[in-house]
């Protein structure tokens, strides 16, 4: 096999990706992103991914894990993958000679004398342990000793970077930011737009999980609605009760909402540059890709100040109290009702948007795992 940068004596670098699904999740995006850039910085690379279709076509030796550690599989493939990791990857890693893991989730092997980096994207379940009981022992045990096995831990933004520090206590020096990426590719300007059907909509994007703080959006949809024609169109998964009570709440208010499951990066694209503004009013965020999608697609984004999301949108979006309806309501009116403030934000966002490249992401890390093989 050949590759374009192969280097004499450079280190023989592994991925463990195995959290690539079939589902297009936050964490799957990260993985595949940094795995295809990587292939075209670096030799030589070993990819370690139950889904080798989806990173598809590499230079890159690619090695398959069993499709037990596949993330859509629920509580049965998170357990998979930590069992797997544990027990297999360790043992790989040392017949394929590797000198350094990127650990693309904090699931890294406790027991190999190969150096590892490992990334990590939030702590939110540390932040709101009620909301997430069955995540505590994950977060509080594995991870941590995950992390102190690492020679290196990269956070996904600086305010990631600061909450994992106190968090675990772990020393400054050790813990490097490197920004995500995102698919150029399939988020520009350019390309199919969603008809609106004559009523515009604004678009939210994530799971139906506690933090995301989808009721008090629901809510000020619903404001909003009695200055100006709006609705709301939720692009995520949940749980059967989540949705349930989103339907409850949206009927209770008056809310006109939409919701649509998991989709793919092709079909949410035209879906954001139909949107009036992305609005992502998360209680907390490790980083925040949405924003930096719609960013890319030149729609307004009105986001929670709290956590990454000012790191990540800056003076590109507007940036609210998550916790304010009010607040938020009147976001989404200024958006829908000002046509020059939603172009110059578009235009900003563009602007920004640019500065999250996966050719810069990869490159960054690259830059750490050489220091560390040295």
């Amino acid at each position: 096999m050949t590759y374009n940068c192969g280097v004499v004596g450079a280190p023989r670098v592994a991925v463990n990706a195995s959290i690539i699904g079939h589902r297009s999740s936050g964490l799957g995006q990260h993985a595949r992103g940094l795995v295809r850039a990587l292939d075209t910085l670096h030799a030589p690379l070993v990819i370690h991914t139950a889904l080798p279709s989806a990173v598809a076509p590499l230079r890159a030796m690619v090695r398959r894990a069993p499709s037990l550690v596949l993330p859509e599989r629920g509580i049965r493939g998170h357990l998979g993958r930590i069992l797997w990791t544990q027990l297999a990857l360790g043992r790989r890693l040392a017949r394929e000679g590797v000198d350094v893991l990127v650990n693309t989730v904090p699931e890294g092997p406790l027991v190999s004398s190969v150096a590892q980096v490992t990334v990590v994207h939030d702590v939110i379940p540390l932040d709101f342990p009620d909301y997430y009981p069955r995540q505590q022992l994950y977060f509080r045990r594995l991870v941590p000793a995950v992390l102190r096995r690492a020679r290196v831990v990269v956070a996904v933004s600086e305010a990631t970077r600061r909450r994992v520090i106190a968090a675990y206590g772990l020393s400054p020096a050790r813990v490097r930011t490197v920004l995500n990426g995102f698919d150029a590719e399939q988020f520009s300007p350019d390309g199919p737009v969603s008809d609106d059907g004559g009523l515009p909509y604004v678009l939210f994007v994530g799971n139906l999980l506690p933090h995301k703080n989808l009721p008090r959006l629901v809510e000020a949809v619903a404001r909003a609605a009695t200055s100006t024609p709006v609705r709301l169109v939720v692009v995520g998964g949940g749980r059967p009760r989540a949705v349930a009570q989103l339907r409850t709440l949206a009927d209770r208010v008056g809310a006109g909402v939409e919701r649509r499951a998991f989709v793919s990066p092709s079909e949410l694209a035209p879906l954001l540059r139909g949107a009036r503004a992305l609005v992502l009013p998360s209680l907390a965020e490790g980083f925040g890709l949405p924003a930096v999608e719609a960013m890319a697609c030149g729609t307004p984004v009105i986001a929670g100040n709290v956590a990454a999301l000012p790191e990540v949108v800056g003076d590109a979006g507007l940036l609210v109290d998550p916790r304010d309806v009010t607040a938020l309501a009147d976001a989404v009116v200024r958006v829908l009702s000002d046509d020059r403030l939603r172009k110059e934000l578009g235009a900003r966002g563009l602007e920004r948007a640019a500065r999250f490249s996966w050719a810069r992401c990869a490159g960054e890390l690259l830059g750490i795992v050489r220091e560390v093989a040295a």
